[in-house]
C-alpha cells in the first residue's frame, strides 16, 4: 500500500502545465504585439496597394482623354460634376481596373479606393486651368497616410496639378514637389489627394 501512495503522490508532483500567472504574461505580450504590429501590417498592406491604385487612375484617365478628345480647347465641359462626371469615371474604370471598385451602372455608377477608409468614393469633376473645362479633378478623400506621398509620386507625371490636404505639391507648369507632398500628409485615413488633368 506504501508503494502506491508514493506513486500517487509522484505522478502529482510531475504534472506539468501553465500556471495562472504564465497564461497572464503570454496574453500580455501577444497584446502588445497586436497593439504594434496589426497598425504596422494595414500600413505595408496599404504601401502595396498605390501602385496598382495609381495605375488604374492612369489607365482610367487616359481613356476618359480619349474619349473626350477632338471637342476643342474645353472638352470637359461636358464631363459635368457630381455624380454624373464621377459616373463617367466609374464607368470608364470598369473592366480597366483591378485595385478600384466600381459599383452600380449607368448614371447611378460610382467608384470606391482601397487606400484608407472602407468605402472612400472617388469623386470626379470638370475644372479649370486656364479655361473653365479645359480639364477635370479626380478627388481621393480619405487616404490613409501609408499612401501618402506615394500616390502622388506615382502620378505625378500625368497630373497637371496636385494637392493634398490642400497643400500644392505640383503646380501648373511645375515639377512635382515630395517634401511639399510629405509635409501635407497627416496620420490615418484623413488625406485628400485632388489631381487635375488636362
Amino acid at each position: 500500500m506504501k508503494n502506491f501512495r508514493n506513486t500517487r503522490f509522484a505522478s502529482k508532483k510531475n504534472v506539468k502545465g501553465f500556471t495562472l500567472v504564465e497564461l497572464i504574461v503570454v496574453i500580455a505580450i501577444g497584446a502588445l504585439l497586436a497593439l504594434f504590429a496589426v497598425p504596422y501590417a494595414r500600413g505595408v498592406i496599404i504601401n502595396g496597394k498605390v501602385e496598382p491604385t495609381a495605375n488604374d487612375v492612369n489607365k482610367t484617365v487616359t481613356s476618359i482623354r480619349g474619349n473626350f478628345a477632338g471637342q476643342g480647347v474645353t472638352p470637359y465641359n461636358n464631363l459635368g460634376v457630381g455624380a454624373a462626371a464621377t459616373a463617367i469615371f466609374a464607368n470608364t474604370a470598369r473592366g480597366l481596373s483591378s485595385s478600384l471598385t466600381v459599383s452600380g451602372s449607368g448614371a447611378t455608377a460610382t467608384v470606391q479606393h482601397d487606400l484608407g477608409e472602407t468605402g472612400a468614393q472617388i469623386t470626379v469633376a470638370s475644372s479649370t486651368i486656364t479655361s473653365a473645362g479645359d480639364s477635370f479633378t479626380v478627388t481621393l478623400p480619405t487616404v490613409n497616410n501609408a499612401a501618402c506621398p506615394g500616390l502622388a509620386a506615382q502620378l505625378s507625371r500625368v497630373a497637371e496639378v496636385i494637392t493634398i490636404n490642400g497643400a500644392a505639391a505640383k503646380a501648373v507648369g511645375s515639377t512635382y514637389n515630395g517634401g511639399i507632398a510629405q509635409n501635407a500628409c497627416t496620420d490615418g485615413d484623413t488625406n485628400t489627394f485632388v489631381f487635375t488633368f488636362r
